[in-house]
């Protein structure tokens, strides 16, 4: 007795859809999983501890903005002699006046706050340099936050082509805040993440 076997019955059988759905869920969500691990590991190198410079002495400490407790740490730099200039990137208010407390002061070395435009890294990049020209400066210690260091020595070497110390700033910052979102890792390699595209897509100075 012979068998014929139609092709229904030739065919393999086939996981019923919702299987086939699962897997693929679980396969995307570990490729998912994988990617932030690696983005993860590569933000301790970015953000968390990038590549920084020891200040040096130098022609001018340059503090891009906002002008928060880095200010302690340029203060002291100033006080050890690191620079007869200290140049500050400071918001303004509705009347035109910086808003940076040291602005308003003062001391015993030359204090230059300045509003660039546009009030971005790239705005004080540009401010850097022609700062420079103006003042004949050649050597500047750049001090910034450390998990904006990465991306502010790409952009500032873009424009300022003299001796430069990019200098970090370490503030205590918490993994996460509900109280102050913007003031923690979480949000800062977020952050920083997103801005990176933006140089990438504009590299001009």
């Amino acid at each position: 007795m012979t068998l014929i076997r139609t092709p229904e019955a030739q065919a393999a059988p086939q996981p019923p859809a919702p299987r086939r759905r699962n897997r693929l869920v679980v396969r995307w969500l570990a490729i998912a999983a994988s990617l932030g691990f690696v983005w993860a590991i590569a933000g301790i190198f970015l953000y968390v501890e990038p590549q920084s410079d020891e200040p040096q002495r130098a022609d001018v400490v340059f503090v891009l903005g906002p002008p928060d407790s880095r200010m302690d740490y340029a203060e002291k730099l100033m006080d050890e002699g690191y620079a007869p200039t200290l140049a500050v990137s400071s918001p303004v208010d509705k009347y035109g006046r910086f808003t940076a407390d040291i602005c308003g002061e003062h001391m015993s070395y030359r204090v230059i706050c300045f509003h660039p435009e546009p009030f971005t890294t790239q705005g004080e990049a540009r401010a850097l340099k022609s700062m420079s020209d103006r003042y004949g400066w050649h050597s500047a210690n750049v001090l910034t936050a450390q998990f904006h260091v990465t991306r502010a020595r790409v952009i500032v070497e873009r424009c300022y082509k003299d001796e430069l110390h990019m200098v970090a700033d370490q503030p205590q910052l918490p993994l996460v805040s509900l109280t102050q979102p913007t003031y923690s890792w979480a949000y800062q390699y977020l952050y920083q993440t997103a801005a990176f595209v933006k140089v990438a897509v504009h590299p001009e100075c």
